[in-house]
């Protein structure tokens, strides 16, 4: 009973070495190199397209627009720092609300996703950011906004009701459109 045990040990470990050599040799892709696969099929920015600033490297190519946001970088950030249920945030863009107030993790991370996105800096809204990212802002809605929660001394609860306000009139623009 050993020796079969042993024997179909023998086997199995043959078989395996033989299927990992075979996963190499077969023609399979095999990336040894990340950067290298990344070079080879054109992912990686070509030098030309870096822009170098005293500290500031910039691996932004220069044909895409500086101003679109990647919110889901964005996103991940704050959530990392001031972590939310993604469902607040999904009711907060629907509602303008978020469903827990008295904790004010929510509104630190709307601050954190409207500084860090570049929405709002200094307590100024950026209207071309907004116009392409949000929606086309209408009227007054950013002097309005930008003004909402002056006189908040919590900065997260400041920019919660900057939030909050270009949410609003974002929703309501969106229903009076005409289908």
């Amino acid at each position: 009973m050993k020796y079969c045990i042993c024997i179909i040990s023998l086997v199995l470990i043959a078989s395996c070495r033989g299927t990992v050599e075979k996963a190499k040799d077969n023609g399979d892709i095999y990336v040894v190199s990340e950067e290298k696969f990344l070079r080879e099929h054109q992912f990686i920015i070509e030098k030309e397209y870096i822009t170098t600033e005293e500290s500031i490297v910039s691996s932004t190519p220069s044909h895409l627009d500086a101003n679109i946001i990647d919110f889901d970088r964005v996103i991940a950030t704050c959530n990392s720092s001031f972590s939310i249920p993604m469902d607040h945030y999904r009711t907060f863009n629907t509602t303008a609300e978020l469903p827990d107030v008295v904790d004010k993790t929510g509104m630190c991370f709307l601050r954190c996703l409207y500084e860090k996105s570049g929405l709002l800096e200094n307590w100024k809204l950026n209207t071309t950011k907004i116009r392409l990212n949000i929606w086309p802002a209408t009227g007054d809605s950013i002097e309005v906004c930008e003004m909402e929660g002056a006189n908040e001394k919590n900065p997260c609860v400041r920019a919660y009701d900057i939030a909050k306000c270009l949410t609003i009139r974002a929703l309501v623009d969106a229903r009076n459109q005409p289908l």
